[in-house]
């Protein structure tokens, strides 16, 4: 009787999203929870328009995780076609009672072309209590990693330009054994295939330039942008169009099996840590083998530094002049930085952002205990470039994995000194 009387625990969800007012959402949430005494979650639903945001939108959303992981919730990253679903099936596995949100800041004709996640969410939460929290529009803070964002690569628009050079040849070549009309598809799987291998910039460009070339050599008078019938006006905006979805629809197929490999890869990365962990005993053991998964996994030069008795950190396994190589006390101090602070340091962060090191502190449950060092061999390269990975995915999981087992083997060797001194 008294366990049907006792009252059903609170836990609290709160949705995660770009806007500079979810930080807000996430320090009433965590308020609420600390009033209630109650267990809460942060989660970010990466839906395909989420994936098209702005760097400067997803680095955002980047952030606000980060901060309600720092105020102690449960953080987790979605993949969902539809926000409103797969938050209202999340909550109700994990037995949430209310959800928080903050008030969308659109307008209503979003709603009607592409659907309201507001709607959606309250409709699919059932019996969970659904909260809506206006929060102040502010600016938000620098990420703690700043990534250097990528120029535009004259490359890949070269090969824009080149796919649809190709495409007008072979157009030439079939003109006399196929209508005009035929030949849009030539010039249509030329701009797909440029969306798939050179991104959205140059399949816009060789969507445009298509038209262009299909109008001068085809259209009659051939070789000449006179417009003899204005029929083809509504052909040629077709043709743009259809092209420009092309792109558009090819680049976000992209993403998302760019975004699914990745966590597959982080997923494999993280139980072979975990396996080569759990049968590996002592502090420089587990070391090695953080290091040695940690390079293969991001092709980096790995160190690990662990503090002395006095707090100055040392290498556990390599030599550190042969490591850093040159700037020796300037690269320790920025690690020393990392260890004090608890927080990532040198390449690309607000700290030493010219250092060819990144600097990851190994946080355990109440202290950092380490750091590891990575000395970048590509910066450029497709994993480095991707904010998540860096601060949500791969590098901090694996930092946090590595953690606790030197944190488990300190706790295992402090109880068998305990029980020696007892015994003697």
């Amino acid at each position: 009787m008294e366990q049907l009387l006792r009252p059903t625990p609170e836990r609290l969800l709160v949705c995660v999203g770009p806007n500079p007012s979810s930080a807000d959402v996430i320090r009433a949430t965590k308020r609420m929870a600390t009033r209630l005494n109650a267990e809460w979650f942060a989660v970010y639903v990466k839906t395909p328009r989420m994936v098209q945001l702005p760097e400067a939108d997803q680095n955002r959303a980047v952030q606000n995780l980060q901060l309600a992981e720092n105020l102690g919730a449960q953080t987790f990253t979605l993949f969902s076609r539809n926000m409103g679903e797969k938050i209202g099936n999340f909550a109700r596995r994990r037995k949430i009672t209310q959800i928080i949100a903050g008030k969308p800041r659109h307008h209503r004709w979003q709603d009607i072309f592409f659907g309201s996640d507001v709607d959606e969410l309250v409709r699919m939460s059932g019996e969970i209590d659904v909260y809506f929290i206006t929060g102040e529009a502010g600016k938000s803070e620098g990420l703690p990693v700043r990534l250097k964002p990528r120029g535009i690569r004259f490359h890949d628009y070269g090969m824009g330009l080149l796919y649809s050079i190709l495409a007008t040849g072979l157009s030439f070549l079939v003109h006399p054994y196929l209508e005009l009309n035929n030949l849009i598809m030539v010039y249509l799987v030329g701009v797909m295939v440029t969306a798939i291998h050179w991104g959205r910039g140059p399949a816009i460009l060789n969507s445009v330039l298509s038209v262009l070339a299909f109008y001068f050599v085809f259209v009659p008078v051939r070789y000449s942008f006179t417009l003899v019938e204005t029929q083809f006006l509504f052909t040629f905006a077709m043709m743009l169009l259809v092209a420009l979805v092309i792109s558009h629809l090819t680049i976000m197929i992209r993403r998302q099996a760019e975004a699914a490999r990745l966590q597959e890869r982080q997923t494999a990365a993280m139980h072979a840590l975990s396996r080569e962990l759990a049968t590996t005993r002592g502090v420089e053991n587990i070391l090695q083998v953080a290091v040695k998964q940690l390079q293969e996994i991001f092709e980096s030069q790995v160190v690990a530094l662990l503090p002395e008795e006095n707090g100055k950190l040392h290498s556990v396994a390599d030599d550190l002049a042969e490591v850093f190589q040159k700037d020796l006390p300037k690269e320790l101090s920025v690690a020393q930085w990392a260890f004090r602070t608890g927080q990532m340091a040198g390449w690309g962060t607000q700290t030493s952002p010219d250092s060819p090191f990144l600097y990851v502190p190994l946080q355990a449950t109440k202290a950092v205990i380490g750091v590891l060092a990575l000395r970048l061999k590509d910066p450029e390269s497709e994993l480095w470039l991707l904010p998540e990975q860096l601060r949500l995915g791969l590098l901090e999981s694996l930092a946090k994995q590595v953690a606790l087992a030197l944190e488990v083997e300190r706790l295992e060797k402090t109880a068998l000194d305990a029980n020696i001194a007892a015994e003697t």
